[in-house]
């Protein structure tokens, strides 16, 4: 499976959005848990995410934009702004970079199989 963006722009409601709960109910199914993390990158700074054989993650872009590199993978870069919503499968090598000036604000939510 490969990462994309699974919006462009997602509905500007609050993060109980539906489709958002649709889109975490049909991948939780065979997950034992749900791990919910706020990521804040400072301006012109980045993290870098080695790949975790065990987890998915499903980023929600709050605030402050920015792109999605892959590395070890020929996929271009996602440029990520808020409401973007962007899924990574397991074991895909990313980095975040804020290029904007402002912090970028992104809520992961980890779905973790043991």
């Amino acid at each position: 499976m490969f990462p994309r963006k699974i919006s462009n722009r997602a509905i500007k409601v609050s993060i109980n959005n539906y489709k958002l709960y649709e889109l975490l109910k049909l991948n939780i199914r065979r997950k034992k848990a749900l791990k919910i993390d706020s990521l804040m990158i400072a301006p012109e700074k980045f993290l870098e995410r080695f790949g975790e054989t065990r987890n998915e993650h499903i980023y929600y872009v709050v605030d402050g934009i920015g792109k999605i590199e892959f590395i070890d993978f020929e996929e271009k870069p996602f440029f990520i702004e808020p409401y973007s919503l962007i899924y990574i499968p397991y074991a895909v090598k990313h980095r975040i970079i804020n290029e904007g000036s402002a912090i970028l604000h992104i809520i992961d939510f980890i779905l973790m199989e043991f």
